[in-house]
């Protein structure tokens, strides 16, 4: 042991006056002497140093502190220290003072007890004995320390005197006030506190006290509290100080742990002094008048309390009296509750005319104490007592006197203040008819009418006195024409009229000229006609709400909203709305507009392009040069602004290099420009997505697509294209329309005939029970790619026959190179193979495209001819009945048999009477025309025996 405590000596440093000056560790900021704190805890360090001395140091003190358990020496603490810092102080001047935090704090990590904190610099100075300073702190696992923080509760208290900055109370009087803190505490703690106050005279003696016992302080850590203080209630006047806070405490195993902390305190001054003054009388419309004026409530009185005390309902009594002092009238008044430092103000009726003495006074026996002051108690005053001019006028709900029938029409009278009250009021329509009474009336539009009313307001004073006053206002009928869920308002007319609205989007395909970066968005159609026999409504104005949201997108930006009138409602001109028509963006879903005519509105602003995402197009090869454009849409295609798509072509031939290319790598608008120009091939819908360009493409002419979208005009905008693409980027694509010529060889056909009694049950038809086999052998496919085949039927021989629309009895037909193909048709089949027809089956090529060769000859590789003979009786011959024995001739003679049949006939009959009636005729007219031509024959002769022998003679005695 003795070794030991050698050894420790060994290990403190030697302490030697090396620093001019004086430099002094006054005191411990953290941990404050003595303080209980948690042992969980860090403790920061933080030390008070002066310079005590008369000389300053221009060089930084080392200072270090260290910490042990229990309470020991410098050298014993230093050599069993459980922690060490060191700091630096910089040069003080003389006199100064500084708190210096050391920036490592110590740490017990839970362990608890006494403790023992030293604070040294490293190098003395001239004196030594300052330059040390040891403190004692303790630290507990389970703390339990309530602190009060500086406060006034006495400041939360109303209605209290005031005097030189101190609040005055009164005796007998309970005063409730809360207290705020701090507590720290565990839950097994168990802290009982006593909170409370108590109160002390200037002699140090404890005058009263009270306190209230808390057991539900918070317990899980350090946590601010409020809790109420018992009532404060003293019985004597004077100064006192006021000591609150904790007054005691328990707990497990102890109470609060410091008491440095538990109380604060304030002075308080108890005192019941009770002064109440009449401040002033006066009129109380007229304050700056020499003469009072008749009427109710026409005279001001203010009390106010000068004293300490509050006074509940003193005695005010007002009274007239004349000039002899006899009293006319009297009224007292009661205030409910004067505190100190108000006023209050008693009102009182003047019903006397002429020259009259005034008198006012309070009470100076209260409840609460006699007057201290009774001097000031009274006031009298001479005045002389007038009757007022009530000088109406009328103020009404609308300044410009102009109202809808929908309107409710508020009327206020306004007179002057010193009228002789009480007034009365009465409102007349043209001065005759009475229509309201009151001050302020609320009267229907309705109720007075269509057209110009002169209103009337005849105002009595308490006398009977009449004054008056008149108006004019304007009706206007109020027509509602909000329509559906987008519009709002009405329109004012001097008939009954109704509204007829409507609104549409923009014409498609055409471009109303908004202005730079705007588009037309709505158009819209606003009249208002009259429902009467009146032509014209007679409107002088009409406002509505267009509910945005209703009838534009979301993502047009407000601000940009403007509104035009349109020349016509399918026209495209416009002109904007001039100072009488006007709109107003009231809000983000609002636009207000107000116009004094009907008329057709525009209204544009700017427009996002509609969120759409296109997919290249797909380009599929179709037969005889033509293309089928196919591709996907995505995102807002019903959006009424996006006006679908527009699909240009270019052609080219293949050496050429002529195409669409991609918007993103080139974006030139004379590029495009001069790439669309004359190509546009189609316009479709936006639902659309394919399209089959019927335009075939010769062979060797390349084409290349784009496919844009448009917005409602139709105008395309290029940098959203989607472009077709050859090997994965843009260019061209041929067409094909190059017809296959494949033949197949050894096409033959063979019949058979199914003699079976179930073929014939199915139709009861031995005629269906055909079946034809035709077999060949398949070609090589052709060098740009496989080929298929149609079957084709037709029952006439082919020559130069088109068979491009003829339906094909089989499609498809896979072709095999080399190998056997086969067709089988049976006559069980609808439109199948019957007996004494004679068919020809033709085998046409496709291509992979579709492109086929359809023209046919007969004979040709590909045609096969079948005659379907009838094979029924070879299999059936057992049913062909024998022919019955030809009968005997009439009397042997053969040629009588065949004459004897033929009578049977009708054409036989009929030819045989023709004839016989021929040998009739012949019978009878012969003999008579030879009769004829005898006599016929001898007056020729006759005639020719007469005429000249020269015809030249017949005409001699004519020229003569």
């Amino acid at each position: 042991m003795i070794l030991s405590s050698l050894g420790g000596i060994l290990l403190a440093p030697t302490a030697s006056a090396s620093v001019s000056g004086d430099y002094e560790i006054t005191t411990s900021i953290s941990p404050i002497p003595d303080i209980y704190m948690s042992a969980w805890d860090p403790v920061y360090i933080e030390v008070q140093v002066k310079n005590s001395g008369f000389f300053y140091n221009s060089e930084s003190r080392s200072i270090e502190w260290f910490v042990c358990e229990g309470s020991q020496t410098e050298t014993d603490c230093y050599n069993d220290r459980e922690d060490y810092g060191i700091g630096s102080i910089e040069p003080l001047a003389i006199g100064a003072s500084l708190n210096y935090s050391f920036n490592q704090p110590f740490n017990s990590f839970g362990d608890e007890g006494p403790y023992t904190l030293v604070y040294r610099f490293i190098d003395s100075d001239t004196v030594t004995s300052n330059d040390v300073a040891m403190f004692n702190f303790n630290l507990a696992r389970k703390l339990v320390d309530v602190s009060i923080d500086e406060q006034d509760p006495i400041s939360q208290l109303e209605n209290l005197a005031e005097y030189n900055g101190k609040f005055i109370l009164n005796t007998d009087t309970d005063y409730l006030m809360s207290m705020d803190g701090i507590v720290s505490s565990c839950g097994s703690c168990g802290l009982e506190a006593d909170l409370g106050w108590k109160l002390v005279d200037s002699f140090g003696v404890e005058r009263a006290n009270s306190s209230t016992t808390y057991t539900s302080l918070p317990n899980w850590g350090a946590v601010a509290f409020t809790r109420d203080l018992p009532a404060l209630n003293f019985d004597s006047e004077g100064t006192y100080t006021m000591h609150f806070g904790i007054l005691d405490s328990i707990g497990t195993p102890s109470g609060d742990m410091n008491s440095f902390n538990d109380l604060q305190s304030v002075e308080v001054v108890f005192d019941d002094t009770v002064d109440l003054q009449i401040s002033s009388m006066f009129p109380l419309n007229s304050p700056t008048s020499a003469d009072y004026y008749y009427g109710n409530d026409s005279v001001a009185v203010t009390i106010s309390n000068l004293g300490n005390h509050s006074v509940v309902g003193p005695l005010v009594r007002f009274t007239v009296m004349d000039l002899d002092e006899q009293i006319e009238s009297e009224e007292d008044c009661f205030p409910t509750e004067i505190v100190p430092g108000e006023v209050e103000t008693c009102i009182f009726d003047l019903n006397e005319l002429g020259d009259k003495k005034l008198k006012v006074f309070v009470s100076e026996a209260l409840n609460e104490g006699v007057d201290a002051k009774p001097s000031d108690n009274i006031l009298n005053a001479q005045a002389e007592v007038i009757v007022g001019e009530i000088n109406p006028i009328i103020e009404q709900s609308n300044f410009y006197g102009t109202y809808n029938t929908a309107d409710n029409i508020t009327f206020t009278a306004r007179t002057l203040p010193t009228a002789a009250g009480p007034l009365t009021y009465k409102w007349y329509r043209a001065g005759i008819q009475l229509i309201a009474e009151g001050q302020e009336v609320t009267v229907p539009a309705s109720q007075l009418g269509l057209g110009d009313h002169f209103i009337q307001i005849r105002a009595y004073d308490s006398l009977n006195n009449l004054e008056s006053a008149t108006t004019l206002i304007t009706v206007f009928n109020s027509t509602d024409i909000s329509q559906g869920d987008w519009m709002n308002g009405s329109a004012v007319t001097r008939t009954h009229a109704k509204g007829v609205v409507e609104y549409d989007y923009p014409l498609a395909g055409v471009n109303y000229g908004p202005g730079v970066g705007l588009e037309a968005l709505i158009r819209m159609s606003i009249d208002v006609v009259s429902t009467t026999e009146e032509p014209s409504a007679g409107m002088d104005w009409m406002e509505f709400d267009i509910n945005l949201t209703k009838i534009i997108p979301d993502n047009v930006p407000r601000e940009s909203i403007a509104m035009h009138q349109l020349l016509g409602y399918n026209q495209l001109d416009w002109d904007p709305l001039d100072s009488g028509n006007y709109y107003q963006l009231i809000d983000n879903d609002t636009l207000r507009v107000h116009i004094n005519q009907n008329m057709d509105l525009l209204l544009v602003g700017e427009l996002p392009s509609p969120e759409i995402n296109l997919s290249n197009p797909e380009l599929t090869l179709l037969p005889d040069g033509q293309m089928q454009l196919d591709w996907n849409a995505t995102g807002d295609i019903e959006n009424p602004y996006f006006g679908g798509w527009k699909i240009y072509r270019v052609t080219s031939p293949i050496t050429a290099s002529t195409y669409f290319p991609d918007p993103e790598v080139t974006d030139s608008e004379f590029i495009w420009n001069g790439l669309m120009q004359g190509a546009l091939s189609a316009t479709l819908e936006a639902t659309t997505t394919s399209w089959i360009d019927e335009r075939g493409l010769e062979t060797g002419i390349c084409s290349s697509y784009a496919i844009i979208p448009t917005d409602r005009t139709g105008e395309p905008d290029f940098l959203e294209a989607k472009v077709t693409l050859a090997n994965g980027a843009p260019g061209l694509t041929c067409g094909d329309a190059i017809d296959p010529n494949s033949e197949v060889s050894g096409l033959s056909a063979s019949i058979a005939y199914n003699n079976d009694t179930a073929c014939f049950d199915l139709y009861n038809d031995w005629h269906r029970c055909y079946e034809l086999t035709l077999k060949w052998t398949w070609p090589d496919n052709e060098p740009e790619g496989e080929i298929t085949w149609n079957m084709y039927r037709i029952e006439q021989k082919p020559n130069d026959v088109d068979l491009r629309y003829i339906e094909p009895i089989a499609t498809g037909l896979v072709n095999i190179p080399g190998e056997e193909g086969s067709f089988i048709q049976y006559g069980t089949e609808y439109d199948g193979i019957a007996p004494y027809r004679t068919y020809y089956y033709i085998l046409t090529p496709l291509d992979s495209v579709g492109n086929e060769f359809t023209l046919v000859d007969y004979p040709s590789q590909n045609v096969e001819r079948v005659y379907i003979e009838d094979q029924y009786w070879q299999y059936n011959e057992y049913r062909i009945p024998e022919p019955e024995p030809e009968p005997e001739p009439p009397y042997g003679v053969e040629w009588l048999g065949d004459l004897q049949d033929y009578m049977g006939i009708e054409n036989f009959q009929i030819a045989g009477m023709i004839m016989l009636l021929t040998i009739i005729i012949n019978f009878i007219g012969l003999p008579l025309i030879l009769k004829k031509r005898k006599r016929m024959k001898r007056v020729i002769a006759k005639r020719a025996a007469n005429n000249p022998a020269n015809l030249d003679d017949e005409f001699q005695d004519f020229f003569n």
